[in-house]
């Protein structure tokens, strides 16, 4: 079973690489493909960005049209990513996806410890617990929206879910917006009970 890294990004190149990628790059299973998802950067910054990389045949980048964001502030955090986030899994060639943030990392087994469940179980979507630097712990079962963080999963790609923008009008981010319809879906889940993520939201 192959897996497809998905990485969406904006102006956070030092995080991107020393934090996000660097944590990709040490899977003790590693991953078959690398996307990096930019968010509409400038000529110049998406090439300062690709120098700023290791070169890795997996890696693949890709300057994307910036979308047109809400005004207000509670808006684009509910929405920022989405277009990226969707233009990786319209890109992504491998049977499952696994996304994280720029400003976030894996732990190193993380595709291994959800792989592994995913291999067990027979399930679509495979979710561990995660963690901030305050020690806030994220990740229980049942799935929902509200029960783990983005970053901590792996599921098949062919699923055919995508992150929709108008999910502020419920009320979600577009990731929780996500999840939840994949519940209402008949998504299987898995939840592998130990740590696979670390969650930095004050960078956001």
């Amino acid at each position: 079973m192959t897996v497809t890294a998905i990485i969406p990004t904006y102006m956070r190149h030092d995080l991107l690489v020393s934090r996000a990628l660097a944590s990709v790059l040490r899977q003790t299973v590693p991953v078959d493909e690398i996307l990096i998802m930019v968010d509409g950067e400038s000529h110049e910054s998406f090439v300062d960005l690709c120098r700023a990389l290791p070169q890795d045949p997996r890696i693949c980048v890709e300057n994307i049209e910036r979308p047109e964001y809400p005004a207000w502030p509670g808006g684009l955090w509910l929405v920022q990513g989405w277009k990226a986030r969707n233009t990786g899994l319209d890109l992504a060639t491998s049977d499952y996806v696994a996304p994280l943030d720029d400003d976030d990392e894996w732990t190193d087994d993380h595709i291994e410890l959800l792989m592994s469940a995913i291999d067990c179980t027979g399930a679509d979507f495979a979710y561990g617990k995660a963690v901030t630097p305050w020690n806030q712990w994220y990740g229980h079962w049942p799935p929902s929206g509200a029960n783990f963080t983005d970053g901590s999963q792996v599921y098949r790609r062919d699923l055919g879910y995508r992150y929709d923008p108008l999910c502020y009008d419920r009320g979600k981010a577009s990731d929780q917006d996500l999840w939840d319809r994949m519940v209402e879906g008949g998504v299987t889940f898995t939840f592998v009970e130990k740590l696979v993520h670390r969650y930095f939201p004050a960078n956001r």
